[in-house]
């Protein structure tokens, strides 16, 4: 269950999408710029069926799928979020007022320096990937996350339908690792899993 300050923000900040409005987007978080509430609200699920220690996701924009894993997180009662941005849109401020700070790390930088400087030791369990979507750029976070993944590890993709640079390099991942599981949810934007095997 998510927190009554939240579900308010969601009652009156939700509005359709803007690509085929059939689902929905939560202006106080980035409206269209951040991912749809229907993907928060899968991440959010994800991250409560997973339990998962380690997430790093890259792409924070202003929180709003970090804050979703945050509070699953919350609720597992373990489990720590790593999420990067170039730009830092008051992320720090929002993780304290909804009480997720010690569940969450945020980093202004680019997001293979941080997982590039991650202890060697250190497993992911989830990666969501949703930051530059330029082909070049998912290609590089996934080659430098690839030492942290293990069997069972899963990798997310967001806006793979409506990006092509992002379907681009989503393609080249399953060529190059046929044996991962994969599975694509069609949402506004699309979302891409993938299971390392």
């Amino acid at each position: 269950m998510i927190d009554p300050e939240l579900q308010g923000i969601l009652a009156r900040s939700v509005a359709k999408d803007p690509w085929k409005g059939q689902w929905s987007v939560v202006n106080e978080f980035g409206g269209g710029w951040a991912v749809e509430l229907e993907v928060g609200e899968f991440l959010h699920g994800i991250v409560r069926m997973l339990k998962p220690d380690v997430i790093v996701e890259t792409g924070t924009h202003k929180g709003f799928s970090a804050l979703m894993m945050a509070k699953a997180l919350e609720q597992n009662g373990n489990g720590h979020l790593h999420t990067v941005d170039l730009t830092d849109h008051g992320v720090k401020a929002m993780f304290e007022r909804f009480k997720v700070s010690q569940r969450v790390t945020f980093y202004k930088a680019r997001s293979t320096d941080v997982l590039q400087s991650m202890p060697k030791n250190r497993k992911l369990d989830f990666l969501w990937l949703d930051a530059d979507h330029s082909e070049e750029s998912v290609l590089a976070e996934l080659q430098t996350a690839l030492p942290f993944l293990k069997p069972g590890s899963y990798v997310g993709f967001h806006d793979a339908l409506v990006d092509p640079r992002e379907d681009s390099a989503v393609k080249k991942i399953r060529a190059q690792h046929p044996s991962w599981e994969y599975i694509r949810f069609f949402s506004a934007r699309g979302v891409d899993l993938m299971r390392v095997q």
